[in-house]
Formats: structure tokens, sequence, C-alpha cells
């Protein structure tokens, strides 16, 4: 049973406790990592699906993007790595991040491969926003989606190339470190423990995989193009043992079908 309870905004606004405000339109990887990193700990946590970044979104949160994790008068976290180690603190049936401190540096420096600014979410986000300025909105996301996120991505054609050639290398570091942990008997990139960076691969490669409507009903039609543009341009490049691996996860870890908000 999965320990994410989804509410509405209306709802979310008069909760106590904390409230994880993710993207309720689309599995934006971010925003499925966070709450796959609750999940998996079973830490109960307060969900709302918000249906995209807007000025009131802004007003709420006093964040400009999801995913923001708000406690009580806290600043707003917002940071894929502040609000993993909100998780760490608070506990619950698991520890994400190793304790050991060089795996603890490595666990951080590949997370940022994927996550951080410049890493693979960044990369794709912008091969797909290429793919609907290119092609007038008609391939991809939307135009007015793309517009949007050209600025806030520092998108130029001139980068696609080397946008994709990032993520293969990425891809490439993920499938040498996993095959690493394999050939030393082990079932996760860093050992026989599940960290959170089991979670961050799985959830950014939904990014580059097929995602038939059956595993994410409420992902807004209008954006699933996106995805397959995207699955078009690097899915054949993802080595066969990382979709094992985040096939694997999703069976074990993670909450299957990816639900995006309440439902009503």
């Amino acid at each position: 049973m999965s320990s994410l309870r989804f509410i509405d905004v209306e709802a979310a606004r008069a909760a106590r406790g904390p409230v994880l405000v993710v993207a309720g339109s689309l599995p934006s990887p971010w925003s499925e990592a966070a709450k796959g990193i609750f999940h998996a700990k079973a830490l109960p946590i307060q969900v709302v699906g918000y249906p995209r970044v807007d000025d009131a979104l802004r007003t709420w949160t006093g964040a400009a993007n999801v995913p923001v994790l708000l406690n009580g008068d806290e600043p707003p976290r917002t940071g894929w790595s502040e609000i993993l180690g909100f998780a760490e603190r608070m506990g619950g049936e698991v520890s994400l991040v190793p304790t050991d401190a060089g795996l603890r540096i490595r666990h951080y420096g590949l997370a940022h491969e994927l996550a951080g600014e410049e890493g693979f979410g960044w990369w794709a986000r912008l091969v797909m926003t290429d793919g609907s300025l290119t092609s007038e909105g008609a391939r991809s996301f939307p135009l007015s989606v793309s517009q949007r996120l050209a600025g806030k991505y520092g998108y130029a054609p001139h980068r696609i190339a080397g946008a994709l050639g990032r993520m293969r290398e990425v891809l490439r570091l993920f499938d040498i470190e996993l095959g690493r942990s394999r050939a030393a008997g082990h079932r996760y990139l860093l050992g026989a423990q599940l960290t959170a960076i089991d979670i961050y691969l799985a959830t950014f490669l939904t990014y580059t995989l097929p995602l038939p409507e059956a595993d994410c009903p409420q992902m807004l039609p209008l954006v699933r193009p996106a995805f397959a543009y995207l699955v078009e341009q690097i899915g054949a490049d993802v080595p066969p043992s990382l979709v094992e691996h985040r096939a694997f996860m999703f069976r074990n870890h993670l909450p299957w079908p990816i639900v995006l908000r309440a439902a009503g």
C-alpha cells in the first residue's frame, strides 16, 4: 500500500504537516522521484498534483516550479537534494543515502548527472523543446509550452546535438555503474542496498521509453507527443540493462501505474 495520499489543491492549502506539490499533468521525473522517495521509505505524505506552473502556484508555494515540499513555516524546498534530505531526516523504513562517505559522494554525483542543472533531465527537456519549435508545434510539446521552456533551459538549435550526446554519455555511465555492481553480485546500482539513485534512474528513464496510456492514465493527451518524440530521438540508445533495472524498480519499490493527482 502506498504512503502517498493524493489530495486536491483546496485541501492542500489547508493541510497540516508536510505537503508535496508535484506535476499533475505529466510524469515529470523530478516530481516522480520525489514521490518515489517517500513511497520507498513508507513515509506518509500528502501529495497534490498541480496542473501547471503559474502565478497562483508561485503565490501559494513561494516557488516557481514543482516539485516543491511545503512544511509549515519552513522555506519551500524545491531542489532534488533538499527534498531527499528532508525525507531522510524524517526516517522511514529504509535509508536511501549511503552512510559510507565515499559511496555517498558517488551517490550524489550520479544523482546530479540525472537531476541537476545540465543533467539528463535538463537536456531531455531541451530536446523536447527543439522538437516543438522546429516543427511549429506539430511534434513534441505544444508551441506555447516549448516557448516557455526555451528560456528556462537555455534553448538554442546548435545545442541539440550536444544535448543528445550528453544524454547518451549519462546512459553509458549508468550502464557501467550497474554492470560493476552486478559483477560484484549486487542488485542495486551502488551495492546490495536500495538507494535514492536507483529511484532517480528509474524515474528519469520514463522520459526515454514508451509510456502506454494504461501506465500513466492521467497524463494530459496534449503532452504525450513530447514523450513520444524523445523516445524517437534516444529510446534506442537506452541500454537493455537499464531498461530491466527500471522495470525491477517499478515492480518492487515504486507505485505502478503512475498516478499524477487526486481522482475526480
